[in-house]
């Protein structure tokens, strides 16, 4: 029965996976524990408890959801958006934006409830840009600290394609058989004789027009069958048909160039119709932009790539380009900025297709070769890899669906349009959870949302994005769905869970710790996060879904770390707290956003138990000039089984006799060992009872625990609201060998 001293010295591995109790033989058993709740590992090494919410405020409407982004512009002007259903507030280090005060600033928006969840956005200095799929990209604009614009961007022009055309009128086929002598019937005038030759299509279908009979009439023949007879123009609930191609006849430019003359563009057939204005046209190897409809068969436009002459052009030689995004193909969910371009991409018609605009020019996608012009390309694949995200870091990375994708240009040369290379690195494949830049990883939900991914830059392959999640991959199997990275005081990455919990993730490659610790709210769903700088730390917000006094309520809180790990100066450690001071009053009122729950109570620093709010007040045994009141909530460290190398082989499964245990404190009030308080609290100081306890650092000692069967359990508890940090646990024990 040998006996032995064992000493537990960091929690850099966190809380680790019931699945790896047996595997004893990695290093990170002994720097882990088997639950880390509401703690936050320390870049140091110790474990502290999370730091409290604070509470901010109700967003406009609870009973819908709502999102709440970043906005930096400086350390000093940092902004947190709340958006909502149709519309835009602003908050500002924890205040909310008022007109007037009382009256709310607020601008309306283009994105419903439902939408928000898909919003992509980026920001640079004073203009933000967002992308939903379903609708324009908006540029979100700051004025100052009441004011602020939300439209669509203006793009001149905006990313073009060959997209063909479309009318609001319905088509009908007389027969939607493959087959010759088919007749498409539009129920306004709609076709130009310049459409022989294109193709049209609509549910699947695909037929060729043959011939030209009038404005409201073609002959087709059907290559591929119609299962629907009658198509929609641009909304309804048959299919949305498409005039594909650009016409079909001789373009006669009037003159080649230069840069920024205008120019006619002639048809010798009618061909032109009126929403070809924005679009541009490539002729003659240059580049017009439409300006103004004329005619079925003129249109003026704008030099924008100098013509090689003004021949005129057979069909098929030139190309008729409109706008790559309208309701019907849908618009980017992907933008961010690099290399001085505006970067959009994946559109419902063009999922693997990326568009960065002209170098300089973050509003300007005019095609071209040049190497300023915009730079259109699509990802080559094997398979559908639709782009969720864009990224900007040491290269352009595309997470799509599929894989992970590196775009760069040539060596040591920016990105343009024909020198532009895109690799595959890998294939996990992405969520739709929008990715955090950490130091120099980008972390990623793989497809599923329930495995955690860094890319990693790596000097031969490109880069490599290893599974950090795999020791606690029982944290993130309900999904993870916002996360934010905090990176003072602490480095961490806090997460919301698909099922409402909070986890902090201490992420300090340095130092080789990846800690992961459950959490969660009291009493509430985290539904969101997000973080902007404020002073010399970073603030991370939550929004938070509670249900207070029978009503369902969406609360904007934050991790207020305030600078109680180092000066103790904040020891109110209780979630959606608020504080108050005034002249000493037993009674304390303005608590109504807690009604009816059960609350955590310090008064003047000193912990008074448990009340209900009842009218938006509480009622203390005694007076007090200052009070905090909030949510109670537990922080627990479980040990893992400890582990030391016997003659006999492993203690894994033996008799264990625990006779002492030792926690090194550092900066605590307050903790339970296996259900057992610790006395911190020194009764030798006249009135003692009123006063606060003084944080401890140092060494508590506790009895033996006695003899336990392979496990001996030890569970640390802070489950009062004060400071609490561990830093080491030494064990004294006895093993039976045998």
């Amino acid at each position: 029965m040998p006996k032995l001293q064992i000493i537990s010295t960091n929690f850099t591995a966190g809380e680790q996976s019931p699945r790896l109790r047996g595997r004893v033989d990695i290093a990170k058993y002994n720097a882990s524990a088997e639950e880390l709740l509401n703690c936050v590992v320390l870049k140091q090494g110790g474990a502290t408890i999370r730091p409290p919410t604070k509470y901010i405020g109700e967003v406009k409407n609870s009973t819908q959801t709502a999102r709440i982004i970043p906005f930096v512009f400086s350390r000093s002007d940092a902004y947190l958006l709340e958006l909502g259903d149709l519309y835009q507030r602003v908050w500002k280090n924890g205040v909310r934006v008022e007109t007037s005060p009382g009256t709310p600033f607020e601008v309306a928006t283009t994105w419903n409830d439902e939408e928000l969840a898909a919003l992509d956005y980026s920001q640079g200095a004073d203009t933000m840009l967002v992308a939903h799929p379903d609708n324009p990209v908006q540029a979100i604009r700051r004025f100052s600290d009441a004011r602020w614009t939300v439209g669509d961007a203006t793009f001149r022009p905006g990313p073009v394609a060959e997209v063909g055309d479309r009318g609001t009128m319905t088509m009908t086929i007389s027969n939607g058989a493959v087959g010759s002598g088919r007749t498409i019937t539009a129920a306004s005038s709609f076709f130009l004789l310049t459409d022989v030759g294109r193709r049209i299509t609509w549910g699947g279908g695909t037929a060729l027009i043959t011939a030209y009979s009038s404005g409201t009439s073609v002959t087709v023949t059907v290559e591929s069958p119609f299962f629907d007879l009658t198509a929609n123009g641009s909304t309804g609930p048959a299919p949305i048909w498409t005039l594909e191609g650009t016409p079909r006849t001789f373009i006669t430019p009037s003159a080649a160039g230069p840069l920024g003359a205008e120019v006619t563009l002639d048809l010798a057939n009618p061909g032109w119709r009126s929403d070809v204005v924005g679009g541009v046209i490539d002729v003659n190897d240059g580049i017009v932009r439409v300006t103004d409809f004329v005619s079925t068969t003129q249109i003026t436009g704008i030099v924008v790539k100098v013509l090689n002459g003004t021949t005129p052009a057979p069909r098929d030689a030139w190309t008729q380009r409109k706008s790559a995004f309208n309701a019907v193909d849908g618009y980017p969910r992907a933008v961010t900025f690099y290399q001085q371009r505006t970067w959009l991409a994946s559109s419902r018609r063009y999922p693997q297709t990326k568009w960065g605009s002209k170098s300089g020019l973050f509003f300007d996608f005019t095609p071209g070769t040049d190497d300023d012009s915009a730079v259109y390309k699509t990802l080559d694949s094997d398979e559908i890899n639709a782009i969720d995200y864009l990224h900007s870091s040491r290269n352009l990375i595309a997470l799509t669906v599929g894989g992970e994708f590196e775009c760069r240009g040539g060596i040591e040369k920016p990105i343009t349009q024909t020198n532009e290379q895109i690799n595959l690195q890998t294939r996990w494949g992405c969520a739709q959870v929008r990715p955090e830049q950490v130091g120099g990883e980008l972390v990623f939900l793989q497809r599923g949302g329930k495995t955690m991914r860094a890319i990693r830059a790596d000097p031969v392959e490109g880069f490599s994005a290893p599974d950090i999640s795999v020791f606690s991959e029982h944290l993130v199997r309900k999904g993870i769905t916002s996360m934010a990275f905090e990176q003072t005081p602490e480095s961490v990455l806090w997460c919301a869970t698909g099922d409402g919990k909070l986890l902090a993730v201490t992420y300090n490659v340095e130092q080789d710790t990846i800690a992961f610790c459950s959490g969660e709210v009291s009493g509430g769903f985290v539904e969101w996060v997000a973080t902007v700088p404020e002073g010399e730390n970073d603030a991370t917000y939550l929004l938070v879904r509670r249900t207070v006094n029978g009503v369902q309520k969406r609360y904007i809180e934050k991790l207020d770390w305030g600078t109680w790990i180092d000066t103790q100066e904040i020891r109110n450690a209780h979630d959606c707290r608020l504080e108050k001071t005034g002249a000493a009053s037993a009674t304390w009122s303005g608590f109504g956003h807690l009604e009816g729950l059960t609350v955590s109570v310090l008064a003047d620093d000193v912990f008074m138990g448990e009340q209900v709010v009842t009218g938006g007040q509480i009622t203390l045994p005694r007076t007090a000039t200052k009070v905090s009141v909030g949510l109670p909530y537990v922080a627990r460290i479980k040990q893992q089984a400890p582990e030391v190398a016997l003659r006999t082989g492993t203690s894994q499964g033996q008799a264990i006799s625990t006779h002492r245990v030792q926690v090194r404190f550092f900066q605590t009030i307050g903790a339970r060992i296996n259900g057992e308080d610790l006395q911190f609290r020194q009764f030798d100081v006249p009135n003692t009872l009123d006063q606060p306890v003084q944080p401890f650092s140092g060494i508590k000692e506790v009895p033996g625990i006695g003899w336990a069967n392979g496990e001996s359990q030890l569970v640390l508890e802070q489950t009062q609201p004060y400071p609490w940090t561990v830093l080491a646990i030494i064990r004294d024990m006895t093993v039976n060998e045998g």
